[in-house]
């Protein structure tokens, strides 16, 4: 049994309301404040995608997984709970704060935090982009993807397999960023639909929990014009344009609020599943995607 797709992520942000700017002005999405100081960024029909809270840190706080059918949803809780893993049930507060009609929370191995939840509430309500972006690629195939650090990789990589029924997409190795610095190591891993991958594992830590995330579009153009907005707000990228060599995604990074990254791209690979074989690789880009790392 395995999760269906990444359904949203929670950013901790020490100063929230930068979303909402960031998100309206720069990715082109919906956003709104609540009133606790809260921001919700909405990219579809869903009610949002990222939900942002005020903490002191600029962090990712969780990962949440989307199952379909109540079956999956016991059967992963019940299998964690059987081997010892925490599973903590939310409330019935916080699951209609997050627009899910049930969920749980747990932890991986490598100390990241994620949720699962049955359904979704409150579907269905138009998405207008403030700055005309006609849609973003999510459906089936969920928000988008996420990448997260676990340097306990082989250990993280068995959880997600056995518990989360996520499979390897790709294996990427390759050299570090320096002299003398170790190399760096990625598993993608793909959900219950045709998105190249949802997860990722990368093997070193990062202080915010989050390497990135990532919002698709639906043409090359809408990428350019929302590099055109990066470059005129004077915004840090972390890699320029490029095409990757596993997920074909062609796209570019900037730092968003609180130094999270941010991946904005177009044209990623969809695969049937049922007869692809999982990738080693030791190239990461066909072109493009300049880094520069803080």
């Amino acid at each position: 049994m395995s999760v269906s797709r990444l359904g949203f992520i929670i950013l901790g942000a020490a100063k929230p309301s930068e979303w909402e700017t960031f998100g309206k002005d720069i990715l082109g999405v919906m956003a709104n404040t609540n009133e606790a100081g809260g921001v919700f960024l909405k990219i579809d029909d869903h009610p949002f995608r990222v939900m942002v809270s005020e903490n002191e840190q600029d962090e990712l706080l969780s990962m949440v997984w989307e199952v379909d059918g109540i079956e999956a949803y016991e059967e992963i809780s019940a299998k964690l709970s059987q081997a010892g893993h925490k599973v903590e049930p939310g409330s019935e507060a916080d699951a209609e704060k997050r627009c899910v009609s049930k969920f749980f929370r747990s932890t991986d191995p490598a100390g990241n935090n994620f949720e699962v939840y049955h359904k979704r509430t409150n579907v269905g309500n138009l998405f207008q982009s403030p700055l005309d972006v006609k849609e973003f690629v999510t459906g089936d195939m969920g928000m988008g993807h996420v990448v997260v650090p676990a340097p306990n990789l082989d250990e993280t990589r068995d959880f997600y397999e056995t518990f989360l029924g996520l499979q390897l997409s790709d294996d990427l190795t390759m050299p570090g960023a320096g002299e003398g610095a170790p190399d760096m190591r990625i598993y993608f891993f793909h959900a219950n639909n045709p998105r190249h991958h949802s997860l990722a594992l990368f093997n070193l830590p990062i202080p915010s929990k989050i390497v990135h995330f990532m919002f698709e579009v639906t043409s090359v153009d809408e990428v350019g014009k929302c590099l055109d907005r990066v470059n005129a707000a004077n915004m840090q990228l972390m890699a320029s344009l490029g095409r990757h060599c596993n997920d074909n995604m062609l796209s570019f990074y900037v730092f968003g609020p609180g130094g999270i990254p941010v991946e904005y791209g177009y044209d990623g690979l969809q695969i049937d599943f049922e007869t692809y074989e999982p990738t080693v690789s030791t190239v990461a880009d066909h072109w493009g995607h300049l880094y520069n790392m803080p």
